[in-house]
C-alpha cells in the first residue's frame, strides 16, 4: 500500500447509492489513519468500467442497492480476476444472508450500526490478500519455470531449431504491443509462444529429426502435433487461456491450414500474429535441408502471402516493425 505524508493510502471501490453512507463510511477510515480515495459507483455499467480501468485496494459494497444486487456486484468483481478484498456492508439482515454473501465469496459482512468495525475488518483482508496475492505469485512463477523448462527440452531433442522458441516469443511480444493486444493478454500470448511447438512432444523421433524433406505420410504425423498440444494443454486450467498460439499457429488465413481448417477471423488474433512471426524466424534460420533466407527475401515471402497465409493486417504491423532493421 502506497503512503502520503507517512499515512496509508486507500482506494476504495464503494457501490453505494447514498451520498451520506459514503461519508460515513470514508470518516470512519479516515480515523484509523488512512488517507482515503473513494469512488462511488451504484450501476452494474460503472462497476465495470471502474474495475477495468483503475486500481483498487479494496471494494465496500453496500447490500441493499436500487438497480442491482450485491450478489452481482460480487460476481462482477471476482470475474474480473483482481482478487480484491469484498466487503458487505448493510442494515440489520437475516443470519441466512449473511452466510450466503460469505458463502458466495464476500470476505466480510458489517452491519451498519457497527461501522467502527470496518477499519479492522478492511485492515485484516488486505493482509489475508496480501498473502494469497504472494502466494499466487509464487505458484505462477514456478508455472513459468515449468513452461520454459518445456520449450528447452524440446529443443535439446531438436537441436536444429535451438534459440527459436525464444526468438519468436521475443518478436511475438514485441508485434503483439505494436498491434494495441490489451496488457492482460500478454502474459497468455508469451506463455502460448514458449509452447507451440509442445506437441512434436508426441511426434516420432524418425520424423521429428529427419533431415531431409518429410514425405506425404509423415508431414500427415508431423500436422498432429497442433491438436496433440491441444489434448496436452487443455486439461492444465492455468494454461487454457494460453491455448490459441500452440492449436491455431499452423491454421492459414485462407482456411486452407490445419488441424481444422479456420479461415479469416475465425482464427484468433494471437495466433495469426505469431504464425507471421513463426515463418520468418523458420525462413531465416539455417535447416538441415535447406540454408537460412536473406532478410530481404523473407521479408518479400510474407508479403506476398498477404491474405493468403497471412492475416493483412498483421502482415502490415511485422513488415512496419522488422524493415528498420534490415538498414542497420
Amino acid at each position: 500500500m502506497i503512503r502520503h505524508n507517512g499515512r496509508p493510502v486507500l482506494r476504495i471501490l464503494l457501490i453505494e447509492d447514498s451520498p451520506d453512507d459514503e461519508l460515513l463510511v470514508v470518516r470512519e477510515l479516515e480515523k484509523a489513519g488512512y488517507r482515503v480515495i473513494c469512488k462511488r459507483v451504484q450501476t452494474e455499467a460503472a462497476l465495470q468500467f471502474a474495475l477495468e480501468g483503475e486500481a483498487w485496494d479494496v471494494i465496500i459494497c453496500d447490500y441493499v442497492l436500487p438497480s442491482f444486487s450485491a450478489d452481482q456486484a460480487l460476481a462482477i468483481a471476482q470475474h474480473s480476476a483482481r482478487h480484491l478484498p469484498f466487503l458487505v456492508v448493510s442494515g440489520s439482515v437475516d443470519e441466512d444472508t449473511v452466510m450466503a454473501m460469505l458463502r458466495a465469496g464476500a470476505d466480510d459482512f458489517i452491519s451498519k450500526d457497527k461501522l467502527n468495525r470496518l477499519p479492522f475488518a478492511v485492515q485484516r483482508d488486505l493482509r489475508i490478500a496480501a498473502r494469497g496475492m504472494e502466494a499466487r505469485l509464487e505458484l505462477e512463477r514456478s508455472y513459468e519455470a515449468t513452461i520454459e523448462a518445456w520449450g528447452k527440452a524440446l529443443e535439446f531433442r531438436d537441436h536444429f531449431t535451438a534459440g527459436h522458441t525464444q526468438r519468436v516469443t521475443d518478436m511475438t511480444m514485441r508485434l503483439a504491443r505494436r498491434m494495441d493486444v490489451s496488457r492482460d493478454d500478454l502474459p497468455n500470448i508469451h506463455r502460448g509462444a514458449l509452447l507451440h511447438d509442445v506437441g512434436k512432444m508426441g511426434i516420432p523421433d524418425a520424423v521429428l529429426l529427419k533431415p531431409g524433406y518429410l514425405s506425404r505420410d509423415e508431414e500427415k504425423i508431423m500436422q498432429m502435433h497442433p491438436q496433440l498440444a491441444y489434448d496436452m494443454l487443455s486439461p492444465i486450467p492455468f494454461l487454457r487461456a494460453a491455448i490459441n498460439i500452440p492449436y491455431c499457429h499452423h491454421e492459414t488465413w485462407d482456411g486452407s491450414g490445419y488441424p481444422r481448417g479456420l479461415a479469416g477471423k475465425e482464427i484468433p488474433f494471437e495466433a495469426r500474429i505469431f504464425s507471421v512471426v513463426d515463418v520468418y524466424d523458420a525462413l531465416v534460420s539455417d535447416r538441415p535441408y535447406r540454408k537460412s533466407w536473406r532478410q530481404e527475401n523473407a521479408i518479400n515471402y510474407i508479403q506476398e502471402q498477404s491474405g493468403i497465409r497471412f492475416d493483412p493486417a498483421v502482415v502490415a504491423g511485422f513488415v512496419a516493425m522488422v524493415e528498420p532493421d534490415e538498414h542497420e
